[in-house]
């Protein structure tokens, strides 16, 4: 078994949303300012391009540019990991490859989907991927709906695959299995979790490492913050005014993506709401639900400074 310590990321986390121009072409300068405005809202690192890029959308150029600009403008401020998720393990490798020499931090990369309850299926795929010398690897285990990777892959892995460091939790249920896996790891694999951020006081009584947003950071921010402090009435009472939110936003992935689009575009990060095709229709009703919740987070985010 590998000797390790515990990986050094905490926080919020976000995943980086694609903007998009009228053109349909990737929009840099919008980038640029949504990773400064996470950064200022205070985020400890951030990974792109994930789902919520719309990364099944990108083609390979653009996910490599999009990666390069995104660690351009972070300068070395927060961590950058690169999204390298493919079902084809070579071209993973290539991804990769690529990020680790344009600077990346770590990188991640999903479990494939036509595997992922396949043990040794899947310590073949990581082995093959981690041929490539990574700084750090974070593994996201996502099924929207069941248990995903058998837990003794996880465990495996972490005890035979130096770079694996860190696992991105997205199952149903999510919070046993985050409890199954820290205590499997000896407590030093940190573990964070995303489309399950509505039991995000569950995650951190069951000592979540960290969170990955999408776009939406400020309230997170403080949320952690007071809970670390040991003040967990509080760190609920600020995330009791984000469950609006996250209840209507994350009926859907793609409604969730145009939910963002809006929220960037009213920041004046963004300079549309434009999503690349194809996705769910984001109609006047959705629009004027959105605006609402959108006004309720502004006023949440004033407060809190």
């Amino acid at each position: 078994m590998l000797r390790k310590t515990k990986y050094q990321l905490a926080g919020v986390v976000p995943i980086i949303n694609t903007p998009w121009t009228d053109k349909g072409t990737v929009d840099y300068p919008s980038i640029g300012r949504l990773v400064q405005g996470g950064i200022s809202d205070g985020i400890s690192g951030c990974i792109v391009p994930a789902v919520a890029s719309e990364v099944s959308k990108l083609s390979n150029d653009e996910r490599i540019r999009l990666l390069e600009e995104v660690i351009e403008v972070a300068d070395g401020q927060i961590p950058v990991i690169a999204g390298v998720s493919d079902p084809d393990v070579k071209r993973a490798q290539k991804l990769a490859d690529h990020a680790v020499h344009a600077g990346a931090d770590g990188v991640l990369c999903a479990v494939p989907t036509g595997i992922i309850h396949e043990k040794t299926l899947i310590k073949t795929f990581f082995t093959q991927l981690t041929q490539v010398e990574l700084p750090m690897l974070m593994i996201q285990d996502l099924s929207w709906g069941d248990y995903g990777t058998p837990l003794d892959a996880i465990t495996e892995m972490f005890q035979e695959i130096d770079s694996f460091r860190c696992l991105k939790l997205e199952t149903v249920p999510a919070g046993y299995k985050l409890s199954q896996v820290i205590k499997a790891t000896d407590r030093l694999m940190p573990v964070g979790v995303g489309w399950s951020l509505p039991q995000l006081i569950e995650a951190l009584d069951r000592d979540a490492n960290f969170i990955t947003t999408t776009a939406v950071n400020k309230p997170f921010v403080h949320i952690l913050h007071h809970y670390y402090q040991g003040e967990r009435d509080t760190s609920i009472e600020i995330f009791n005014r984000t469950l609006p939110y996250l209840a209507w936003a994350h009926q859907h992935i793609d409604i969730s993506i145009h939910f963002y689009k809006l929220y960037c575009h009213r920041k004046g990060w963004f300079t549309n709401t434009h999503a690349r095709e194809p996705i769910l229709p984001f109609d006047t009703h959705h629009l004027r639900i959105a605006n609402e919740i959108i006004d309720h987070l502004f006023a949440l985010e004033e407060e809190l400074g």
